[in-house]
């Protein structure tokens, strides 16, 4: 039992709790040829509206920073931060592993 101690005097403090924990995982799949553009508006230029030639070769390819889960009425549930950007492929499926509590 911890005793605390402050300049005005010492007392002596309990706690006691139980909360079950329930913990969830979500497996995202995204296909080889799936989500491999970007939604930055910052890749169409503002005069013509085209996109930048950077954009269209066939070295580019996005990173996944943020993933949103949705319910069957397209409605956001929950968004899902990556620790790190991570590249999504071209040539192999790339599954996103979310983890949450309840």
């Amino acid at each position: 039992m911890p005793v605390l101690t402050s300049n005005t005097g010492s007392f002596v403090m309990r706690f006691k709790n139980e909360q079950v924990v329930y913990e969830n995982e979500i497996h995202c799949r995204v296909g080889e040829n799936e989500f491999n553009f970007t939604q930055n508006p910052t890749v169409i230029s503002g005069s013509k509206g085209e996109l930048y030639d950077f954009v269209t070769a066939s070295y580019f390819n996005p990173y996944v920073t943020t993933v949103g889960v949705y319910n069957a009425a397209n409605e956001l549930l929950m968004v899902a931060k990556l620790g790190q950007p991570t590249q999504i492929s071209d040539i192999a499926d790339t599954t996103f592993v979310i983890k949450y509590d309840t």
